[in-house]
Order: structure tokens, then C-alpha cells, then sequence
């Protein structure tokens, strides 16, 4: 299925299908998507007006309620002094205004300085101990300014459950008292729900400055009420009353809320409407069905038009089209013949006339491309095999020199292993063991030349010794070992030779604990240019050819890395991959 769909879209008339097709959907969705757009912002900025107006509305309500019971507090206090001292008459004054305010109030009284109530609800006329929740209410009265209304934190009375107390200071009988209305906040609760309809979208709620709840929505999702303090995703209220803004978004137990909110001069309360849309979404839900079958209609138009544009051209096509679909899969031999006069005759005689040339031109190109690859390897012969010469003459120079000729004879029998090892094609392959059997001689010969030891140590499994290398890979890196890292030979030292297999590479790792090379130097080592200098183009043309080398043979993943130190040696890494050519040839070359 998925290779029918990617073969269709090579068709030019089922891309004209899908122009014409995909432009008139596409023209009905982005006209309908503007409209559904267009509904959903009216609705929601009209619902959210309607909850600030709400909110508006809550805030008059309550300022409202402050005004009647500052006036009441005040009616009282200018009743005291009709009182004349007589306690009766206080009593029946306070039962009458619980009474005539019993939705509004749950309590009225006066609080004695020792801490006792004279009280107007029936409960407190007769319970009216000392309790010492009052004394911050008591404080409250006096520490306002002569006169003036107090409000209390929201707190738990024994009386009145959780409600907030308004007092004022009044003189009765020449005792200092105060006078105190414990606020119905379930009633207000109330009216403040019915103030805000039947939607389930908004709620409201009133805090203090210090995120206790005043007033909490009823049947909220968005939170739940604990201890009297918002609790929504492991926060607290206190996040949203110490939030700056006005208006702001929240995530609350896990449905997205848009929060307003105002503070109420009189009672420093801050007045919340939580307004989650919720109604709007199935409003959206019903507009959506309504949008899907336009859409629907749009998709059946379009296809018919888009079809009717597309078949008036695809049969002259079809036939170029599937032979260009041909040359597409790379079928370059593909022969466009037709008898059409018009021009997509003429095109089908163009595009084989192309065809013939490219095949010409490919051709052309992957013979240059196999002639520069042999010329890069040759040059690169050309470059070790007088390298290596020089130095192996040069030893046998130093044997004869110091009258050792009872070490000519085998000195001389390794420099014929070698040359006969050496001079051979480059480009071929050999075993691992072979390169290890040159490295031996080389190693025997330097020995002997400079009076010293380099003790070769290898580490290789019996089954790696016949994966296949490069030919003159190894010896290289071990006269360079020996040249640079024990100092042209004046002293002794060990080289390590191991191999291992890591997934689909062989990796082959010449150590020494030589006299090892700065990090700019070690960069220079593998740097396209061997470079300028003729000592410095002597010490790296080994290595550096040996990396090139590896990667014209196997691709760019192979080849060469160094690392090494002052004063820690110097470790060069090859990478070949592993069995890329079959063991056994290496192996019956060896034997041959």
C-alpha cells in the first residue's frame, strides 16, 4: 500500500488531482476553520465578560453586606446610651437585631473585658462564659481608630462555626465593651451561588490576604477545600492571591481555569471567579459537527473536480510517465519510442536522446573514477618503497661497519624476506600473519644494526591471524616506534602488536614506550599534506600514507588514529573491516 501511495505521487495527473483536489478542500477547511475560530473567540470573550461581571457583581454584593452591618453596629452603638446601663434592655435590643438579621448574622453580642458576652442569639444568652477566642476580638474593636468597623481573620468559633466577626468599640454601664456581629458565611455562600446562575463553568470564592478561605465554591473540581485553604496539584491558594495579575490561567488538578480576581477595599478580601469554559466545549463539540459535515461535502466536491481536471491529461502521459519511473528505479536502458506528432512526442525523442548521453557520461566517469583510485595507490607505492629501503640499507651499512659479519649472512637472508615481501604489488591483500612475519624481520635486522633490544609482544588470536590486511601496513608504524620512539634506536624498549575483532572491524594496535609526541604534533601526523619540511615529511610519510592507503581500499571509516604523550609512548590504531575479503584467499597466498 505505501509503495502505491509513493508511486502515485510520480504520476503528473494524480499530482494535478491532488493540486486541484487539496486547493478546493483546502480553500472550504481554512474558510471554515476561520468561522469556527471566529464563534469560539465570540464565545468565549462573551462568557468571559459574563464572569467579570459576575465577579463585578459579587464585589458590589459584598461591600453591600459590609455597609449593613457597619450600619447595624452602628444602630446598636447609638442605642447603647437609651440602654441606661439596664442589661435587659441590652438584651432585648441584641435579640432583636439577631432576629430581624438571623440570614445575614449568626450571632450578636457584646464582649465584656473579661471576656464574658451579653448575646442576642438564644444559644449565647445562656452560654455566655468567659472564652478566650475573644480577646482578639475584643483587641480588634480598640485598635482601630474611635468609630470604626473591624474585621476579623476568618477563624473556627464555638458558636458560630467558620465565620469572621465585625466589632466596634461602645461604652455601656461606664464599661468599655464591644460590640460584635459573627457573619452567616453559609448564607452568604448561597447568595453568592445563586448570584452566579446555574453555570457550571464559573465559580466563586472569597480569601483573605493569607490564602485562608473566606468562602469556598460549591462542588468545585478544580480543587478541594483543606483545613480551609485551597489545595490544587500539591499547591496552595496563597499561589493565586500573591499572583499580580488580574486575570490569569492555571492548570488546576489537571483542567485548564481562567482565574480573576479583585480585592474589596473595606475588608481587604480577595474576591476569585474560576471559569473553566466547560459549557463553551460542548457548544464547541455541536458548532464542530455541524463544520465536519461542510467539510465532508467540501471533500466529495473536490474530488470530483479534482478528477475531472486530471483525466483530461493522463492518458496522453501515462506511458511517459511510467517509463520515466523506469529510469526513475535506475533501469538507465530504457528506450522511449513514440509515434505521437506532438509535443509529447517530441518530448519522449529528447529524454532518449538524454538517456543515451548519460548512459555515455556514466560510463566516462567510472572509468576516470577506477584510473585515479589505481594512480593514488601507485604514487603512494612509490612513496614507501624507496622509504623503506633507504633505512633497511642502512642497517645492514652499520652491521658491515662494526665488523659483525657473522651477522651479515642472516641480516642479509631478512632483507631478502623483506624485499621479496615488500616489493610486491601494494595493492594486494595479505594475512595478518604474514605482516606479522615482515614485522619480525625488520625488527631482527634493526637489532642487530643499532646493538639494541626491541623486544616485540603480541597479543593475537590464533583465529585473527589470517583476516586479511594491507601489505607493508605494520612495518611503518614499527620503524617509526623504533626511529622516534626510542630515539633512532640508542636505547631498548618493547613494542606491543595486538588485534581484536569489535563487531564488523578488526582493530589492530602498535604500542611503544617511547619518547611519544606533543598534541599538535600528533595532529600533523595524519594531515592531508605530509608537509614541507624534509625531516618532518621523512617522519610522517609512513603513517600517513599507510592511512590513505587504508581508506581508498575500504572507505572512509578505516584507516589510522594516534594517540600519544611526552615521556608515555605512543600508541597508532588500525581499523580494516573484519573478513571484508574471504581468509582463506590470504591464507593460500601465504602458503603459495
Amino acid at each position: 500500500m505505501r509503495n502505491w501511495i509513493r508511486k502515485s505521487f510520480t504520476h503528473i495527473s494524480f499530482r494535478l488531482f491532488m493540486v486541484c483536489f487539496v486547493f478546493v478542500l483546502s480553500s472550504e477547511a481554512i474558510l471554515s476553520a476561520l468561522s469556527y475560530r471566529y464563534i469560539k473567540n465570540e464565545i468565549t470573550s462573551s462568557q468571559l465578560n459574563q464572569a467579570k461581571q459576575l465577579l463585578t457583581k459579587e464585589e458590589e454584593y459584598i461591600d453591600l453586606y459590609f455597609l449593613l452591618v457597619q450600619n447595624t453596629l452602628s444602630q446598636l452603638s447609638s442605642s447603647a446610651d437609651s440602654w441606661q446601663g439596664d442589661l435587659n434592655a441590652a438584651q432585648d435590643s441584641l435579640e432583636k437585631v439577631y432576629r430581624d438579621n438571623s440570614v445575614m448574622l449568626t450571632d450578636v453580642y457584646m464582649i465584656r473585658k473579661d471576656l464574658s458576652i451579653l448575646g442576642g442569639n438564644p444559644v449565647t444568652k445562656v452560654l455566655n462564659d468567659t472564652l478566650a477566642e475573644r480577646e482578639p476580638l475584643y483587641n480588634l474593636a480598640y485598635s482601630n481608630k474611635l468609630g470604626t468597623v473591624g474585621v476579623s481573620e476568618p477563624y473556627a468559633s464555638f458558636f458560630s462555626g467558620w465565620t469572621v466577626t465585625f466589632t466596634k468599640p461602645v461604652l455601656f454601664a461606664g464599661e468599655p465593651m464591644a460590640l460584635a456581629i459573627d457573619l452567616n458565611l453559609t448564607a452568604l455562600q448561597e447568595r453568592l451561588q445563586h448570584m452566579g446562575g446555574s453555570s457550571t463553568d464559573l465559580l466563586l470564592s472569597i480569601l483573605d490576604d493569607k490564602g485562608r478561605v473566606i468562602l469556598e465554591p460549591v462542588g468545585s473540581r478544580f480543587f478541594n477545600v483543606v483545613n480551609h485553604r485551597l489545595q490544587f496539584d500539591e499547591r496552595d491558594g496563597l499561589e493565586l492571591v500573591q499572583n499580580k495579575d488580574d486575570v490569569f490561567a492555571e492548570r488546576m488538578n489537571g483542567n485548564p481555569v481562567t482565574i480573576m480576581k479583585s480585592i474589596n477595599p473595606r475588608t481587604k478580601w480577595i474576591v476569585f471567579a474560576f471559569y473553566s469554559g466547560s459549557s463553551l466545549q460542548a457548544t464547541l463539540k455541536r458548532i464542530e459537527t455541524y463544520f465536519i459535515g461542510l467539510l465532508l461535502l467540501g471533500f466529495v466536491l473536490s474530488g470530483v473536480t479534482a478528477g475531472f481536471i486530471a483525466r483530461m491529461i493522463r492518458t496522453p502521459v501515462y506511458y511517459l510517465i511510467r517509463k520515466i519511473s523506469q529510469v526513475k528505479y535506475g533501469d538507465l536502458n530504457v528506450n522511449i519510442r513514440s509515434t505521437r506528432r506532438d509535443e509529447f512526442g517530441e518530448l519522449a525523442e529528447t529524454f532518449d536522446d538524454m538517456l543515451g548521453r548519460i548512459r555515455t557520461l556514466i560510463e566516462h566517469v567510472n572509468q576516470g573514477e577506477r584510473k585515479k583510485k589505481e594512480l593514488e595507490i601507485q604514487v603512494l607505492q612509490s612513496q614507501i618503497n624507496p622509504h623503506f629501503l633507504y633505512n633497511t640499507l642502512g642497517s645492514i651499512s652499520n652491521v658491515v661497519a662494526f665488523g659483525r659479519y657473522q651477522q651479515v649472512d642472516p641480516i642479509i637472508e631478512a632483507l631478502i624476506a623483506i624485499l621479496e615481501y615488500g616489493i610486491t604489488d601494494f595493492s594486494d591483500r595479505v594475512s595478518l600473519e604474514q605482516e606479522l612475519r615482515n614485522v619480525r624481520d625488520y625488527i631482527y635486522i634493526q637489532s642487530v644494526r643499532y646493538d639494541c633490544t626491541f623486544e616485540l609482544l603480541e597479543d593475537i588470536s590464533p583465529e585473527l591471524l589470517q583476516q586479511p590486511v594491507l601489505r607493508m601496513a605494520l612495518q611503518p608504524i614499527v620503524e617509526n616506534a623504533i626511529f622516534h620512539g626510542y630515539a633512532g634506536g640508542r636505547k631498548s624498549g618493547p613494542i606491543r602488536l595486538s588485534a581484536e575483532r569489535q563487531e564488523d572491524m578488526l582493530i589492530v594496535e602498535v604500542v611503544d614506550e617511547g619518547s611519544g609526541m606533543a598534541p599538535e604534533q600528533v595532529e600533523r601526523l595524519l594531515a592531508a599534506a605530509p608537509g614541507d619540511v624534509r625531516a618532518d615529511r621523512r617522519k610522517r610519510i609512513g603513517l600517513y600514507n599507510i592511512h590513505q592507503r587504508i581508506r581508498l581500499n575500504y572507505g572512509e571509516p578505516y584507516g589510522l588514529s594516534v594517540w600519544s604523550e611526552p615521556g608515555k609512548g605512543t600508541r597508532v590504531t588500525l581499523t580494516f573491516p573484519y573478513d571484508a575479503l574471504d581468509a582463506g584467499i590470504a591464507m593460500g597466498r601465504s602458503e603459495a
